[in-house]
Parts: C-alpha cells; sequence; structure tokens
C-alpha cells in the first residue's frame, strides 16, 4: 500500500503545461534525493539528452497558468528568482541516466510508473465522458437516477420529521411514567 500511496503522490505532482505533462525541477530533486541546483547542473552538463520535449523553462506565462493550477511556486518578485525547470515523462526519466545513483534508477522507473498511472486514468475517465455524451439513453437514465435520488432523499427528509415528532412524544409519555 505505501507503493500506491506514493504513486498517488507522484500522480499529483504532475501538471498540465504547452499541453503536456510535465513534473517542476523541484518535485524531482525531492524524488531524486538531490539539491534542485545539482540537478539542473547535472541537465546542463548532459544538455544533448534533454531536448526541448524533454524539458524546458517556464516562461512568465506558464507560471501564471501554473499558479491555476494551484502549483506554488516561488515569488517571482525575488530577485535571486530563476523560472524552474520542467520535465516531460521522457526527461523526468532521462535523469535517473544522468544523475547516477541506484536512487536513480529506482525512482526514474517508478516515475514512469506514475505517469503511466495517470495516462491509464485520463484515458478510461475520458472513454466514460464520451461514453455518456453521445449516448442520450445513458444521459438521461443518469438524469432521472439523480432527479429519483432528490425525491428519495426529500420523502426521507419527511419521514424523518414525522420519526422525530414521534420520538419526541414517547420520551414525553416516558418521563410522565417515572
Amino acid at each position: 500500500m505505501d507503493k500506491e500511496k506514493k504513486l498517488l503522490e507522484i500522480t499529483n505532482q504532475i501538471y498540465i503545461l504547452r499541453n503536456q505533462k510535465v513534473m517542476l525541477d523541484r518535485d524531482l530533486a525531492e524524488l531524486y534525493g538531490v539539491e534542485v541546483k545539482a540537478l539542473n547542473q547535472a541537465v546542463k552538463r548532459n544538455i544533448e539528452r534533454f531536448p526541448e520535449e524533454f524539458c524546458f523553462k517556464l516562461n512568465s506565462n506558464e507560471l501564471a497558468e501554473s499558479k491555476s493550477q494551484n502549483v506554488t511556486l516561488i515569488d517571482a518578485s525575488n530577485r535571486n528568482f530563476k523560472a524552474p525547470r520542467v520535465f516531460t515523462e521522457q526527461g523526468a526519466y532521462a535523469l535517473s541516466f544522468v544523475l547516477r545513483s541506484k536512487k536513480a534508477v529506482e525512482v526514474g522507473i517508478f516515475i514512469v510508473k506514475a505517469f503511466t498511472h495517470l495516462r491509464r486514468f485520463i484515458l478510461k475517465n475520458e472513454n466514460l465522458m464520451m461514453e455518456l455524451k453521445n449516448n442520450d439513453h445513458l444521459s438521461k437514465t443518469f438524469s432521472n437516477f439523480e432527479k429519483r435520488i432528490e425525491q428519495d432523499l426529500v420523502v426521507l427528509y419527511k419521514n424523518a420529521s414525522k420519526f422525530e415528532k414521534r420520538l419526541m412524544i414517547l420520551e414525553r409519555e416516558f418521563r410522565k411514567l417515572r
């Protein structure tokens, strides 16, 4: 179960930027057990392994967009602020080769699993949403089902009120008997 929890945590660190699923350098550095500076230096030393479709630095528009995805970034008004580098699935995995540690290999594989997990989740739910949109019968069924639930809740509420009144009457009668 611990691996599933870790997988979910990593999946929650994957964001959509430039229509790609990416992870921030600081999140990857934490996973790989290195400092962000060391991670970015390894990328610079091996830049040929990191074409733009594997990693890129965020621009000001993307920084603003990332805030809308609830990504808390360092305050850009800070003088020492450097735009974070983000890594696609391929770039995150390529890090395991340039960081050269046993942990880096294990984490790289785990990150690929997290991206795969997210991709499957999206595809599974995307198909479901498409089925709902394209199937009038299912849409009507769900709509009717929601209405029935709403009606049942109203009935339950009314019955609960009747039940509460009966309970209060019984309590009063019980107190009289004492």
